[in-house]
C-alpha cells in the first residue's frame, strides 16, 4: 500500500468515539431537508484550536518522535513569547533570566545539549555559547516551531537532547492576501523601581501576506516591536558558614554555629527594546521549480538600572554580633537574629547597557527533473553583542550596625536595621567602604558569531516497500569570537571620597520591600562617571575573556523512507549522516614572565558515523507505536574550546609543569540513543501519547587535568623541569554515564463528550527524567540544567467569539551554570518553581468589527518569586544541607490589546 494512502486513511472510530459521533451528528440527522438530501455545514475551527489542530497534525504524520506548535493565526502565537509557547511541550523546560522565559532545555538537559533552527538552518547566537536566547526572536514572527526528539539525517544540524527548528510563515499557504495589525499595552505589578525606568510598555505587530492572481510567487512581510519593563525585587545571601572550623571565629556567636557570611538587597529596572523584521520571497512558477527566499532582522536593546546595598558579615572583614539568637535547621545551628555590628556595607549602583543585533538570510531552491527533486540551501546569519555593566561604589565614611537583624533560613529575605541612611545624600560618599581596591568598574562583553551554510540533496519516491531516498552533503563555517575586558574606576585626587553631586541626584530607590525599611540614594551613574580615572584591570584573565574559535563542518547524508506490512502496517525512515569537523582557536597565553599576553592557537578535527532508525508501526488506525534508535552529539561550549592559558607554573616539588586554560581539542558530548513512543488520537484535538528514552553518554566533558606538552612555555619559576610534559586544568572528555526519563501526554477535546461541551478542552504533560552524570564528576554537582519532574496543564474555552484560558508550567530543582560576579562560570542550585499564565479575549465574528480580536492576559499570575539555595561551607550536620541563596520576585506581566485582520 503507498505511503501517502497509509497515512491519508479515514479514521476507524473506538467505541467511545463513535458513541460520541452518534451523539454529536443524531441533530444534524434531525435536520435532514425534505428533498431527502442531507445539508452539510461548514464550520472552520479558528484561534487557539486551530493551532492545537496544527500541532496534533505534525506530531501525528512525522517519521520521528517530535512535538509541535503552530500559531494561532498570522503573528499570533499561543503564548507571549515564543520561550513560553516550546516549554509547554511535554518533556521542555524553560529557565528565567531577569523574569523572562529565554533559554530551553529538552528532556532535562541543559540548553548546550540542543539544536536550534530557523527555518532549517543552524542560527547564531548573542550568548557566549551556542545556545540561542529565544527571547531574541519575536513570537509575532514565528509561526510555527517543530522539536525532533528522535533526530533526522536530513536536518542541517542536530542536537544531543534533540532539535528545535522555528518557521516562518509560507505566502503561498494562504488562500488570499491578508492584512494583521497588533497592539498590546503592557505594564508591570511591581511599578517602577527605579525612577529612569517605567513600569508600563508596549508591543506592536504588522504582517502582510499576499500572492499574485496566478499563484506562481508570493510575498510576506511581518514587523514586531517590543518595549517591555522589568521590575526585580532582589535579596540575595552570599554564602554560610562555621569560620570557628578554620581557626577565625566569629565573635559574639556560638562555637559550634553556622552564620550568613554577608547579604545583597537591591532593585533593578530594566527595559527590553526590540525591533523584529520578517520578510519571505516565494516563487513556484507551476513548471517543477520552486524558490523561497528568506530574511530576518533583529535588533534588540536592553537598559538595566540596580541600586543594591550589600554587606560583609565575615570575621575577615572585622564583623561580630551581639544578642545572637540560633535555631536548629537540619541538625545544625545556624545564627537566626541579632544585631551585627561594625560592618561595612557598599550602596552599589549599576547601570547595564546591552546592543544585540541577529541578521540572518537564507535561499532554497528546488527542482524536478523527472522523477528526482534537486535542493540547494544557502544561507548567512550573524550575531553580535556589545554591552557596557559600569558598578560604582558608595558608602558611610565609618563603621556601621546592622540591628535587629532577622535571617531566614527558608523562603523569603533576611531583613536588617541599619543605623546608617543610605538615602542621605549628605552622609553617603562616593568611595571604596569595603577596601575592594577601586571604588567602581565596568565590563565589556563582545561577542561575534557567523554561520555560512551550503546544503544541496537529492531525492525521489517511489512505488513499493522502499518508498523514498534522499541523500545530500552540506558544508558550514562558524566563527565565534568573544572580547570581555574590564576597567577599574578610582576617583580623581588619589581617590579621595566626594558627595554626589546635587544636579545628578534623583529620588531615592526604596528597598523597605524586604521589611528593613532601607532607601537608597539614587543617581545617574552615567554622568558620574566624570569624577573617576580609568585602567585596565585583571589583564592576567585576559587568556579567559579574549578569545575566538572557528569551525568548519562537513557532512554527508543518506535517508532511506520504507512503508511495508507485516501484520500491521509499518513506516519510517533509515538514514546515516558522516561528519567531518575541523575546529582551531585564536586565544591569549598570559606569559608570567613579561607579564603580558602572547598569541597562541589550537585544535584539531574528528570524523562522526551517525546512524538513525525511526519506526513506527500503525497498530490501529488511531494507534501508532514510534521507535528511534540513533547515534547523536552535541558539540562543546564554544567557551571550553578555546586556546588559552594562564596559571603557568613550574612545581618546587617535583619540577612538573601546571596551567590552567582552555582545551582546542576538545571533542563533542556523544551518545546512543533509544527512544520509545506509543500514541492514540481519538480526534484531530484528542490524543494521548506515553514516550521514554535512554542515552547512553559516552563522551562527557568534566573539568579534569590532562597531559599537556608546555614546550616553548615561559617558565617564571627557577626550577628546571623535568619534562615537557605537564598537567593543564581544563575542559576534557572523560567517562560517560546516562540520562533517561519517560513521558506522558495528552489532549482532550470535551467536544467529544457531547455538542454542549463544544469549545472547551484541556493539553497538558508529566515527563519524569533521571541521571547518572555529575558535572566534574562530582556527586554533589548534577548534571547541569536536569529537572527530575516537569509538568504542563492548560485549559482552554473557545465559543461563540470568546476565549479564555489557563496555563502552568512546574519543573523541579536543578542545578545550572550561571555568570558569577566577575565573569566566571558558577553553579547555582534553581528551586523548583511553578509560573502560571491567564488569558481572556473576545473576537468579532461578524458585523463592522469582524476581523477583530481584543484579548487581556497576565503572566506570572501568582507572583513566583525565582529561589536558588546553597550548600554550607563548613561544619554542616548534614552534607547535603542547602540554605537560601538567592530570592528574586519579577511581578506580574499585564498586557492588554488585541490584533485587527482584513
Amino acid at each position: 500500500m503507498p505511503r501517502h494512502s497509509l497515512r491519508a486513511r479515514e479514521h476507524a472510530l473506538t467505541p467511545i468515539a463513535a458513541l460520541c459521533a452518534g451523539l454529536i451528528s443524531a441533530s444534524a440527522l434531525a435536520q435532514t431537508a425534505p428533498t431527502g438530501e442531507q445539508k452539510l455545514e461548514t464550520v472552520t475551527v479558528t484561534g487557539f484550536r486551530a493551532s492545537l489542530e496544527s500541532s496534533i497534525s505534525t506530531k501525528r504524520n512525522a517519521d520521528a518522535i517530535v512535538e509541535a506548535i503552530s500559531s494561532e493565526d498570522i503573528g499570533k502565537l499561543p503564548d507571549v513569547s515564543i520561550a513560553d509557547a516550546i516549554s509547554r511541550l511535554p518533556g521542555l523546560t524553560a529557565q528565567r533570566v531577569a523574569g523572562r522565559a529565554s533559554v530551553i532545555s529538552i528532556r532535562g538537559m541543559a540548553p548546550r545539549y540542543g539544536v536550534t533552527l530557523l527555518n532549517g538552518r543552524e542560527i547564531v547566537s548573542t550568548g557566549d555559547n551556542r545556545s540561542v536566547e529565544y527571547d531574541q526572536f519575536p513570537s509575532e514572527l514565528i509561526n510555527a516551531a517543530t522539536v525532533y526528539k528522535t533526530p533526522d539525517p536530513s536536518l542541517s544540524a542536530q542536537g544531543l537532547s534533540g532539535t528545535i527548528n522555528m518557521k516562518t510563515l509560507r505566502p503561498l499557504d494562504f488562500s488570499t492576501s491578508q492584512v494583521v495589525l497588533g497592539a498590546r499595552l503592557e505594564r508591570n505589578s511591581n511599578g517602577s523601581l527605579n525612577p529612569e525606568i517605567s513600569g508600563t510598555g508596549n508591543r506592536l505587530s504588522a504582517s502582510w501576506v499576499t500572492q499574485s492572481t496566478d499563484r506562481t510567487w508570493g510575498a510576506a512581510v511581518g514587523f514586531a516591536h517590543l518595549d517591555s519593563p522589568n521590575q526585580e525585587k532582589h535579596y540575595k545571601s552570599w554564602w554560610w558558614a562555621n569560620t570557628n572550623n578554620w581557626g577565625s571565629p566569629l565573635p559574639g556567636t556560638p562555637t559550634d554555629s553556622v552564620a550568613l557570611q554577608g547579604f545583597e538587597l537591591g532593585a533593578a529596572s530594566s527595559r527590553q527594546k526590540r525591533d523584529g523584521l520578517m520578510g519571505v520571497l516565494e516563487y513556484k512558477p507551476g513548471n517543477g521549480f520552486h524558490s523561497t527566499l528568506d530574511l530576518y532582522y533583529s535588533r534588540f536593546n536592553q537598559t538595566e538600572a540596580r541600586r543594591t546595598v550589600m554587606s560583609d558579615m565575615s570575621v575577615w572583614s572585622g564583623a561580630s554580633w551581639s544578642n545572637a539568637q540560633t535555631t536548629v535547621v537540619n541538625g545544625d545551628k545556624l545564627v537566626t537574629s541579632g544585631n551585627v555590628l561594625n560592618t561595612t556595607p557598599v550602596a552599589l549602583t549599576t547601570f547595564n547597557q546591552r546592543k544585540d543585533d541577529i541578521r540572518a538570510i537564507g535561499w532554497n531552491n528546488e527542482l524536478k527533473l523527472a522523477d528526482w527533486k534537486l535542493a540547494g540551501d544557502l544561507s548567512w546569519s550573524k550575531a553580535k553583542r556589545d554591552e557596557q555593566n559600569a558598578e560604582v561604589e558608595a558608602g558611610s565614611l565609618s563603621r556601621v550596625a546592622l540591628n535587629n537583624a532577622h535571617i531566614v533560613t527558608g523562603d523569603g529575605r533576611s531583613t536588617f536595621a541599619p543605623n546608617f541612611d543610605f538615602s542621605d545624600p549628605k552622609s553617603v560618599y562616593l568611595t571604596d567602604p569595603a577596601n575592594w581596591g577601586r571604588d567602581g568598574r565596568s565590563q565589556f562583553p563582545h561577542v561575534r558569531d557567523e554561520i555560512k551554510a551550503l546544503k544541496l540533496t537529492a531525492g525521489r519516491s517511489f512505488e513499493g516497500w522502499l518508498s523514498s531516498f534522499e541523500g545530500g552533503v552540506d558544508y558550514s563555517e562558524r566563527d565565534k569570537s568573544m572580547n570581555r575586558t574590564e576597567v577599574y574606576y578610582n576617583l580623581k585626587n588619589n581617590r579621595t571620597p566626594v558627595l554626589i553631586p546635587s544636579n545628578l541626584l534623583r529620588e531615592p530607590t526604596d528597598l523597605s520591600f524586604a521589611g528593613s525599611n532601607i532607601r537608597m540614594v539614587n543617581f545617574d551613574l552615567p554622568s558620574v562617571l566624570g569624577l573617576y580615572d580609568s585602567a585596565p584591570s585583571s589583564v592576567d584573565q585576559a587568556p579567559g575573556r579574549i578569545w575566538a574559535v572557528h569551525e568548519q563542518v562537513t557532512a554527508a547524508h543518506a535517508k532511506l523512507g520504507f512503508e511495508f506490512e507485516a501484520g500491521v502496517p509499518f513506516h519510517g525512515s533509515l538514514g546515516l549522516r558522516v561528519v567531518h569537523a575541523k575546529q582551531w582557536s585564536d586565544g591569549l597565553l598570559w606569559n608570567p614572565v613579561t607579564k603580558a599576553s602572547d598569541p597562541t592557537t589550537g585544535g584539531t578535527s574528528y570524523t562522526d558515523t551517525l546512524p538513525t532508525i525511526n519506526l513506527s508501526a500503525d497498530l490501529a488506525d488511531n494507534t501508532i507505536v514510534r521507535f528511534g534508535l540513533a547515534k547523536v552529539l552535541a558539540r562543546p561550549n564554544m567557551e571550553d574550546m578555546r586556546a588559552g592559558f594562564s596559571n603557568i607554573s613550574v612545581s618546587s616539588t617535583d619540577r612538573t609543569w601546571s596551567a590552567s586554560g582552555g582545551n582546542a581539542k576538545l571533542e563533542p558530548w556523544r551518545a546512543d540513543a533509544v527512544d520509545l513512543s506509543v500514541e492514540h488520537y481519538f480526534s484531530k484535538r484528542s490524543y494521548v501519547a506515553a514516550a521514554a528514552f535512554h542515552k547512553h553518554i559516552k563522551n562527557f566533558v568534566y573539568s579534569r587535568s590532562i597531559p599537556f606538552d608546555f614546550t616553548g612555555f615561559p617558565n617564571p619559576t627557577t626550577y628546571t623541569p623535568i619534562s615537557n610534559i605537564g598537567l593543564l586544568n581544563t575542559q576534557a572528555n572523560g567517562n560517560g554515564g546516562m540520562i533517561a526519563g519517560t513521558e506522558l501526554s495528552g489532549s482532550l477535546d470535551a467536544g467529544l463528550i457531547g455538542p454542549a461541551w463544544d469549545g472547551i478542552g484541556i493539553t497538558g504533560s508529566v515527563s519524569n527524567t533521571r541521571s547518572s552524570l555529575h558535572e566534574d564528576n562530582n556527586i554533589n554537582n548534577p548534571l547541569d540544567g536536569l529537572s527530575g519532574i516537569a509538568t504542563s496543564l492548560s485549559l482552554y474555552y473557545e465559543r461563540h467569539g470568546i476565549s479564555a484560558r489557563i496555563g502552568s508550567r512546574h519543573r523541579s530543582a536543578f542545578v545550572t551554570t550561571v555568570r558569577g560576579t566577575f565573569g566566571e562560570n558558577v553553579p547555582s542550585k534553581i528551586e523548583a518553581e511553578t509560573i502560571m499564565d491567564a488569558q481572556v479575549g473576545y473576537a468579532f465574528e461578524e458585523g463592522a468589527f469582524k476581523g477583530l480580536s481584543l484579548t487581556l492576559q497576565v503572566n506570572n499570575l501568582q507572583d513566583r518569586p525565582y529561589r536558588t539555595r546553597v550548600g554550607i561551607s563548613t561544619g554542616a550536620k548534614d552534607p547535603n544541607a542547602t540554605l537560601p541563596e538567592r530570592y528574586t520576585s519579577y511581578g506580574r506581566q499585564f498586557l492588554l490589546g488585541g490584533t485587527y485582520k482584513f
